[in-house]
């Protein structure tokens, strides 16, 4: 009896609960036998658990099998849903899109619905910047294959003024306004040589990695090597060139480290860095052509390919220095630099390219040799002796026989080296003894040049604000 009240009034509650939409005979028919079982079967199971009495299941529907206890207790962990809900869900198929355009939302909305304010506006200042770069570039494109001036003219003689020439005239002033950046500040790099200075020769000398070698590392950063021999190479060859160091390192890099190299007295004449250079596809090119000097009597000494690539028949190219401590070949390579000097050779670049591609100190002292061997022959001796009556001849006679020494011929290069050190000799210890007058007047000469400075900037500043004075 309480089996079937229970049943009869959840019917009437499903039935109640049916949408108003749909027929009589749908909603009556959502509740099935077997869910209406199973919800008396979960509401019968707990009375029984409360009362601990194992009433019988009486299912309210005469096809439906009896459940067991264990499958019971399985419906009454599970929660209860809601029945018409559930065949709602299952039976009504899932709504689509108005729409229906591609880019619209679940809602029938399009995809620029769902853009915030900030993005629009981000959005069209990117267009309209998009808009002005591109009238920029039209309008700057206009302005520069507009007609040339006199001046340019002198500059480009070959350009035309007709549109045939329109893009001509384009990249010519493109590349003019390029060039003040690629190439050096200036056409002459160095001032007009001075007879009285004595030394017709330039050697143009690496800095990094030629006399200098810098590292870095975790335990003590960046350290800086000199070279061993760097300071009797200045010193000896200053004698013979003008010495200029050239540097692809900026100025405020280079010249702290190039100052402490030459403090005293001041061997390096001219140094130039990166600001004097050729800027060419990426690559910083030292161009001789901008020294004002003859190149003929031009001697560069570089490591880096792309550095000598505008003058290698100018240049010895040497291997980088790597920071040994027990290199030699900068000393070893005095003797060629000495004997271009010295001999006067009226071009240094047939020399050097003879010497191309071989290890110049070693090839050079070869070749000597063999002029000192030509030299003994021609005047009959051999290495270190000379001819004479023999010693036993002289006892004979009762003569004592002359100590032999060993001596050997000497060629033009000998005497020139002699002659060399003697000068190196001289030099130096006219230093060591003038030395401190000598740095008087080199702080003297800083001071002057500093003064000078200062007067010409306050001239300029002062004649600017009695333009302004005047204007006003």
């Amino acid at each position: 009896m309480l089996s079937r009240t229970i049943a009869r009034a959840l019917s009437k509650a499903l039935i109640n609960a049916a949408p108003r939409t749909a027929p009589l005979a749908t909603a009556l028919t959502i509740p099935s036998a077997h869910i209406l079982t199973s919800h008396y079967r979960a509401y019968a199971n707990k009375a029984s658990r409360t009362e601990g009495e194992a009433e019988p299941i009486i299912p309210t529907d005469a096809t439906a099998s009896p459940l067991s206890q264990t499958e019971a207790e399985a419906t009454t962990d599970a929660p209860p849903q809601d029945a018409a809900a559930a065949a709602t869900t299952e039976e009504a198929p899932r709504p689509r899109s108005s729409a229906g355009g591609r880019g619209a939302g679940s809602d029938g909305l399009p995809r620029s619905a769902y853009i915030s304010s900030t993005d629009r506006r981000r959005n069209a200042m990117a267009k309209y910047s998009g808009y002005a770069v591109l009238l920029g570039m039209i309008g700057g494109t206009l302005y520069l294959g507009r007609g040339l001036d006199e001046s340019e003219k002198r500059m480009h003689p070959t350009i035309g003024d007709g549109w045939d020439d329109f893009f001509t005239r384009v990249k010519a002033r493109s590349n003019d306004f390029l060039d003040f950046y690629n190439e050096p500040p200036f056409e002459k790099l160095l001032p007009d040589p001075m007879p009285e200075y004595g030394r017709p020769y330039t050697l143009v000398l690496s800095f990094e990695d030629f006399m200098i070698h810098s590292s870095w590392s975790r335990e003590h950063g960046w350290r800086t090597a000199k070279r061993p021999g760097l300071d009797y190479f200045l010193a000896y060859l200053f004698q013979y060139y003008e010495i200029i160091v050239f540097t692809n390192q900026p100025e405020a890099t280079a010249a702290p480290l190039l100052q402490k190299v030459d403090q005293q007295p001041g061997y390096i004449m001219f140094p130039l860095f990166r600001v004097h250079t050729r800027y060419v596809d990426g690559k910083y090119v030292k161009d001789l052509n901008y020294l004002n000097r003859d190149l003929s009597k031009v001697i560069m000494i570089e490591t880096n390919p792309d550095a000598w690539s505008a003058n290698p028949d100018n240049t010895i190219k040497l291997p980088p220095w790597k920071g040994d401590p027990k290199d030699r070949d900068l000393v070893a390579l005095i003797p060629f630099l000495e004997y271009m000097a010295a001999m006067g050779v009226p071009d240094v670049r047939p020399i050097i390219k003879d010497f191309d591609g071989t290890h110049i100190p070693t090839e050079f002292a070869r070749r000597e040799e063999l002029i000192r061997e030509q030299l003994r022959k021609e005047l009959g001796q051999k290495k270190g002796k000379k001819k004479g009556p023999p010693a036993w001849a002289l006892e004979l006679l009762g003569m004592k026989p002359r100590e032999e020494k060993d001596e050997d011929v000497k060629t033009f290069m000998d005497l020139a080296r002699e002659r060399g050190q003697q000068n190196y000799r001289e030099t130096q210890r006219h230093l060591v003894e003038h030395k401190d007058e000598l740095l008087k007047e080199q702080q003297q000469a800083e001071r002057e040049m500093a003064e000078q400075m200062k007067t010409s900037l306050s001239k300029i500043f002062t004649e600017v604000s009695f333009d302004v004075r005047r204007a006003a």
